[in-house]
């Protein structure tokens, strides 16, 4: 692997691989280089925008080539090499944009300790200099369980500046992306529209080429994002605010539900540690043991956090989170009847 090798060289040989007909992409670049994804994006930015490079993305070959078989390399004097536009007064650009997941991170990791205050300030004023590309909903932080952020789902700083260049510069993008359900990756053809913080995960609002409509794709599950070179539609008529609304994924509950939970003389000492949760209110036993009572808008992540107690914790209300919890911990029974 080449080392520390300027954007020219880098440019040069990613032009070579295109005439080869080797259909290179950034991970292909990053790789070779020794380069983040982010800055082998922005190599392949600086190709397309600055040099007038005929770039088209082949999602079957999984890269680029050229539109037309005549462009050769022009003369390049290094007014550009590993430098950046002047940002917009007052605004955030693409690259600054990752300064949120970071701060978002230590701000988390960082939530009881006496720095709390000034780094969560310090955090707000970052996000709200934030334009439309990304948004972070303060309304569903209050909603969550405070105790579930750790662990909190990484975001790779490269995927989420890679998208929201993408956005900024109304650009298909072809998703690396892990299904779930079908524990594959899989490539996912859209137009980025916007970023989202919703109950603790960053989400890429986009059009779905194969679905024909508006998804919500969680952005940890992103493995690498391609350019395409392809200019997406304007979508003048998309509105986050209305999307979250339709959205099955921002709806969560119209009203707040009491959790009640019993937690035994051995865990009660954990709980006692740190406050779990704004609206919590704790009623202690003779015996050691105590009740924890709060409300929240979702059962969302809050089934795993109760088990990881074991059988150290007891869900006493409501009805619809103790049958989760009874049917969770039978379909882990049938994992180990044969034992």
């Amino acid at each position: 692997m080449v080392k520390h090798v300027d954007r020219h060289e880098r440019l040069k040989w990613f032009h070579g691989e295109i005439k080869a007909e080797r259909f290179p992409n950034a991970a292909k670049l990053a790789e070779q280089f020794g380069v983040s994804t982010s800055t082998a994006h922005h190599d392949i930015e600086t190709l397309r925008e600055e040099l007038g490079a005929p770039l088209s993305y082949d999602p079957h070959e999984h890269g680029f080539s050229y539109e037309s078989g005549g462009f050769e390399l022009p003369p390049m004097n290094g007014s550009f090499d590993e430098a950046t536009a002047p940002p917009d007064e007052g605004k955030l650009t693409e690259g600054e944009l990752v300064l949120v997941v970071a701060a978002e991170m230590m701000a988390k990791q960082h939530r009881t300790s006496p720095f709390a205050d000034v780094i969560q300030r310090a955090f707000e004023k970052v996000t709200e200099s934030m334009d439309d590309t990304v948004s972070y909903d303060r309304e569903s932080l209050k909603r969550i369980l405070e105790a579930d952020i750790h662990p909190f789902p990484p975001v790779d700083l490269g995927v989420f500046d890679a998208l929201a260049r993408a956005i900024e510069h109304h650009e298909t993008v072809v998703l690396k992306y892990f299904s779930g359900q079908k524990a594959t990756v899989t490539d996912k053809i859209c137009d980025p529209l916007h970023i989202i913080n919703y109950k603790d995960n960053w989400y890429l609002v986009a059009f779905c080429h194969e679905k024909k409509a508006f998804r919500d794709f969680l952005m940890n599950r992103v493995m690498a994002v391609e350019y395409t070179g392809v200019k997406s539609a304007p979508y003048t008529d998309f509105n986050i605010d209305k999307h979250k609304r339709e959205s099955q994924l921002f709806r969560g509950m119209e009203s707040p539900v009491e959790v009640v939970i019993e937690f035994d003389k051995f865990a009660a000492h954990w709980i006692r540690l740190r406050p779990v949760h704004p609206t919590q209110h704790i009623v202690e036993r003779a015996d050691g043991s105590l009740e924890i009572s709060f409300k929240v808008y979702t059962f969302e992540n809050l089934l795993r956090w109760v088990l990881s107690f074991g059988e150290h914790a007891r869900v006493l209300a409501p009805l619809e989170l103790q049958e989760r919890v009874h049917k969770t911990i039978g379909k882990m029974n049938q994992l180990y009847n044969r034992f």
